[in-house]
């Protein structure tokens, strides 16, 4: 069960309200973690069909949002889910959904992916829809090598947006091997 802000418009509202010279709205602090998206179930579903989680597996989701991956990972046995994102109302929101679905312990950490901190390093580091806009694309390559242990991997979903092709297409050259596979399956929020 994902609980989900009710009125991410109202969220979206309250940015703006802050002004032009507010912090939040000049780095565009977005509220694109109060969706539940596609590409979060897309990756859910991917775990749940695959063999990537065993009781060794360590997991950190960046950009969590509101930590489906994650909490797919930590039911499926995962040593370790480490939840981060650069909000600290997502992490509210990934934190009341672990509890509501899982009674292990799961650490929530607020990092900035283009400051990745490496002590967050997993075996299998979750990134869900976090190619959609192309400032981040210097950024995320290099988080993806501080936050991937010696021999992990990396899980990358995104719903085919034409932005991300060239990230994709880029990240042979950057020293990454990228095997794609299309996800298909209907999530009940129960």
């Amino acid at each position: 069960r994902i609980d989900q802000h009710g009125d991410v418009d109202a969220l979206f509202d309250e940015l703006l309200s802050k002004g032009e010279e507010s912090e939040a709205v000049q780095d565009e602090r977005i509220p694109y973690w109060a969706d539940l998206w596609p590409s979060a179930i897309a990756m859910s579903l991917h775990l749940l069909r695959s063999e990537l989680i065993t009781p060794a597996t360590t997991v950190t989701e960046i950009g969590c949002g509101l930590g489906l991956p994650g909490i797919v990972a930590g039911m499926l046995g995962a040593k370790e889910v480490i939840f981060s994102d650069y909000l600290e109302e997502a992490l509210v929101f990934a934190r009341r959904n672990w509890a509501l679905n899982n009674s292990s312990a799961a650490r929530f950490e607020r990092m900035d992916w283009r400051e990745p901190n490496p002590a967050f390093a997993a075996d299998l580091l979750l990134a869900s829809d976090v190619a959609y806009e192309q400032r981040f694309f210097d950024h995320l390559p290099q988080a993806f090598r501080a936050l991937t242990r010696p021999g992990g991997r990396i899980l990358f979903s995104e719903p085919g947006r034409g932005v991300a092709k060239d990230f994709l297409a880029g990240l042979p050259g950057r020293g990454f091997e990228v095997k794609t596979t299309m996800v298909t399956g209907e999530w009940n929020n129960l």
